[in-house]
Formats: structure tokens, C-alpha cells, sequence
């Protein structure tokens, strides 16, 4: 009998709390009995079904619930995209289910394993291409996190069959297209029948690279990159974070004017989803600027056992990081470097948004992205700065970034992030007011004294701040200017008017 019929004779609205409540039972029971438990399935594409993919699958474990992933990054309503579920018992026999919202389905009885189909067809949303699954008649990035349903809170190994059509391909590495991962919400599987690859080794990792489409740049452009990057990164976190990095660049697959990209970085995979540049140049500035973001990524967050929203620390430093980066390997002007600060400051200066920065990334989906971004790499700068002249230039956020690595790089315990970042930073008196004002706080970000102890004047003109060195640095501002990259940015011959 199922759980439900003893209110059949109730009140519509009684009847429908009372629904919900069971639902809400049954999934913590499936969330009790399915977290980590070992998974295998099979993810069928057929060009004749368009962008409509099957999936069957078993779990080792009886379960009551089935529930899918209903939003991610502010993309909603994922649960939509599935159809035509079927539940089956260890005899094989067909269980019948209750849906209660779009991805959320309670069965009668136990079952163990599942049919269902999902459309994959690209969202309108252009950005969603970095972050959730699709698929055209060309290609398409599976992230089994979304595709797959949800199995507990703990991370889920799985075993899984993609079937392709013939003539498409699959990310390299996979053998005999399976893949198997100790945790199902961390990989992302390339398809298509454009996609070509590249490899290369830096130290005890292998990077695979899938590029899709024509570009401006090059194969050879890309993997030279991504093991230049990978390797400086490497040095400044100490070590490596995992034997195996899958990088994948795409088009969008809608329409999309030039110079726009989106991308994430999920456990070891990479998604750089792009249109574009006019000219060549442009186009390796921009792949660089990708990478030098992505790659930082797979050391913080994926890198570390931290837990809670920091968003402002892991995307502000990632942003100022590779920023600064970019101007050491000459990839970018300091000119280039000034104009960036100067923008992220008049942003976080006229935005309405005063909370702080631990508040913001709580928000970050939901508004508060902007100041997130701008903010958070602001304050990574001045942290910078006042870590290079506390120090003399001995120590710059590269130490802060290698000692939060590895204290608390997996397998370490699980620790609150805010708190661990928050206690690291305070260590450094010279970091105190920083925290205190623009992370725990939400005050105006007053930075003319460390601008100052760097040599940099900042003036503003048309309600537009404006940054150049000093006229004539003393040693001290030479030295941190130095630090910052003006060195190398002097050796392309080019001043800041």
C-alpha cells in the first residue's frame, strides 16, 4: 500500500502538506541510505534524438527517492529536463513513483535501478554552457553531476558507459568510453564529432586537452600555455593537486558576439566556454587570460577540504593572481595592470552593495557576483602590498596562498574556509585592518596609503579613477614596484601617460 493513501479522504490542502512532509522523509532516508554508494550507468546519445539523451542506471543500495539536480550557478528549473522515468526493483520489475516537483520523484516501493531521459538542448542563457550539461549536433559537455541523479550528500563513485554515435569522439583517457570517478559531481566529459586533442606532461601530471571548432589560435598555442601556466602555478602552491587535468574549450553553442567567454573549473576538468577574438593577438591574450584564471582553480578551491561560501577569496585571488601573472611573463603591460584596479575599484566604489565580503559570496548567485569579483581581487592587492612591504619583498600573497594549500589540501580534515582564511590572515599584523575593514567589513575601501608605500599616485578625472607611478620613486617604491611587475613591463618599452 503506499505511504500516502491513509489521507486520501482528508483535505486537499491537509493531503498536500502531508505529501510533501512524506516526500521530504523519504529523501532524507535516500540521502541516509545512498550517500557514497557505488553507481553504474549508462548515458546513450543518438543523433536521431536530437539534443534528448537516455540514461539507465543501478545503485548499490534499495532506495525510495530519485531526485535530480534542480539548479546550479543561477541556472533554475533543471529538474525540467527530465522525462519518461522508470523505476525497476531487484526482480526487475517495474515500481511505481509520485512526482512531486519537476527532478523530484518518491517511489512506492524500494527500487535499485532506473531509467529516464534528459534534453540537453543548450539553454538560452549563454552562460549556463560552463556549468551545466548540453549537447548539439556537433558536440557537447556532459557534466555527470547533472545528468546523473543525486545520491547523498557525501561525494558518489560511479562507473559510466557513454555511447556515442559514430563518427563522434569522447575526452581522451577514458577507457573503452567509460569513466570512472570517486566523485560523479567533480566530471565533465567532452563529446562531438569537431573535437580534436592534445596532451602534455609537466612533472607526475598529464593534461588533455579537447579544443572544438576553429580558433585564431593554434593546438600548439594551447598546450604551450597550459603547461606554462600549470607549471608557474604549480611552484607558487608547492606541489601538485591531482596526476590527471582535462582542459576543454568550446564555442558557445549559441550565438554569441565576439570576445565573450564563461568558464568553471569542476574537481580536475577544466571548461572554458568562448566566442572568439577579431584579430589573433587578441585571441591569444584571451585564451592566456583563460588559463592563467583556470588553472589556479585546481589548487583553490578544488585543491583544499574547505567548507562554506569563500568565493571572495578563491575568485578575487584567482583574478589578481593572474593578473599579476600575466605582467611577469609580459603577456600584459603594467599599464595594463593599473587600468584593471582602476576599473575593479570605481565598480566596488559606486556599487550600492555595502555588505561584506563574507555576506557577498553567500549572495553571489543571487546578485552580489560583481562585488564579489571586483571587491575580493582588491582586496587580494592590497594584501599584496602590504605583505611585500611588511617583508621587504620577501613574501607576497604567494606565501599566504601556499601555506592556506597545504594546511589544508585533501585529504585534510574538513574545515570552515571563512574561518581558517579569516585566522591565516590575521597571523599577519599587517593583513588586520584589511580583514577587519573590507572582508569582515563593509566599509569604503580606503587604499591611498599602500598605493603610496608601492609608488603609485591614484587622481580622479570625470568620476573615473586614474592610477600612474610616481614621478620620481623612492628605493623602497622601487623595489615593491619591482614586485609588482613594472620591470617587465619597462622592458616592453612602454610608460604610463
Amino acid at each position: 500500500m503506499p505511504f500516502y493513501s491513509p489521507i486520501y479522504s482528508m483535505s486537499k490542502n491537509l493531503r498536500s502538506i502531508l505529501l510533501i512532509f512524506a516526500a521530504f522523509v523519504a529523501i532524507l532516508q535516500f540521502f541516509t541510505d545512498a550517500s557514497g554508494q557505488n553507481v553504474e550507468a549508462t548515458i546513450k546519445i543518438d543523433s536521431n534524438q536530437g539534443s534528448v539523451v537516455q540514461i539507465n542506471g543501478k545503485m548499490g543500495s534499495k532506495s525510495r527517492n530519485l531526485s535530480f539536480l534542480r539548479s546550479l550557478a543561477g541556472i533554475d528549473n533543471l529538474g525540467e529536463r527530465v522525462s519518461e522515468v522508470t523505476l525497476f526493483d531487484d526482480a526487475g520489475n517495474s515500481v511505481t513513483y509520485k512526482k512531486f516537483v519537476a527532478g523530484e520523484y518518491v517511489a512506492d516501493a524500494d527500487f535499485t535501478s532506473w531509467s529516464y531521459k534528459i534534453d540537453l538542448t543548450p539553454p538560452k542563457n549563454r552562460t549556463a554552457a560552463a556549468h551545466i550539461s548540453w549537447l548539439t549536433s556537433e558536440n557537447g559537455l556532459l557534466m555527470l553531476g547533472d545528468v546523473l541523479p543525486i545520491f547523498g550528500h557525501t561525494p558518489t563513485s560511479a562507473k559510466v558507459k557513454i555511447a556515442v554515435p559514430k563518427g563522434w569522439l569522447q575526452m581522451e583517457n577514458r577507457i573503452d568510453n567509460i569513466v570512472e570517478t570517486q566523485d560523479v559531481a567533480s566530471e565533465v566529459v567532452a563529446v562531438g564529432k569537431d573535437i580534436r586533442f592534445r596532451k602534455v606532461h609537466i612533472a607526475d601530471t598529464a593534461i588533455t586537452i579537447c579544443i572544438a571548432g576553429e580558433w585564431f589560435f593554434t593546438g600548439d598555442d594551447v598546450t604551450n600555455f597550459a603547461r606554462d601556466i600549470y607549471a608557474g602555478t604549480r611552484q607558487v602552491f608547492g606541489s601538485d593537486n591531482s596526476n590527471a587535468v582535462f582542459i576543454n574549450i568550446f564555442r558557445f553553442p549559441q550565438a554569441t558576439p565576439i570576445g565573450q567567454w564563461e568558464a568553471e573549473t569542476r574537481g580536475r576538468n577544466i571548461t572554458i566556454a568562448s566566442s572568439d577574438m577579431p584579430f589573433k593577438s587578441q585571441s591569444l591574450q584571451r585564451l592566456h587570460e583563460q588559463l592563467r584564471h583556470e588553472i589556479f582553480h585546481l589548487w583553490l578551491p578544488n585543491g583544499v577540504n574547505l567548507s562554506g561560501q569563500y568565493d571572495w577569496f578563491y575568485e578575487g585571488f584567482a583574478l589578481y593572481r593572474s593578473l599579476k601573472l600575466g605582467v611577469a611573463v609580459n603577456r600584459i603591460r603594467f599599464e595594463d595592470f593599473l587600468d584593471t584596479l582602476e576599473r575593479v575599484y570605481d565598480i566596488d566604489r559606486l556599487s550600492a552593495q555595502k555588505t561584506s565580503l563574507i555576506d557577498a559570496s553567500k549572495n553571489r548567485w543571487a546578485g552580489a557576483n560583481t562585488r564579489v569579483y571586483a571587491r575580493g581581487m582588491l582586496v587580494a592587492f592590497l594584501c599584496d602590498v602590504a605583505t611585500l612591504d611588511s617583508s621587504k619583498g620577501k613574501r607576497s600573497i604567494d606565501t599566504l596562498l601556499s601555506e592556506l594549500y597545504q594546511k589544508h589540501r585533501t585529504p585534510s580534515a574538513t574545515t570552515d574556509a571563512n574561518a581558517a582564511i579569516l585566522t591565516l590572515m590575521k597571523s599577519r599584523k599587517e593583513l588586520v585592518p584589511i580583514v577587519e575593514r573590507y572582508v569582515a567589513g563593509g566599509e569604503p575601501l580606503d587604499w591611498t596609503a599602500l598605493l603610496q608605500k608601492a609608488g603609485i599616485d591614484a587622481t580622479t578625472r570625470d568620476q573615473l579613477t586614474r592610477l600612474a607611478t610616481v614621478a620620481k620613486p623612492s628605493g623602497r617604491q622601487k623595489d615593491l614596484l619591482d614586485k609588482l611587475g613594472y620591470n617587465s613591463w619597462r622592458k616592453l618599452g612602454n610608460s604610463k601617460q
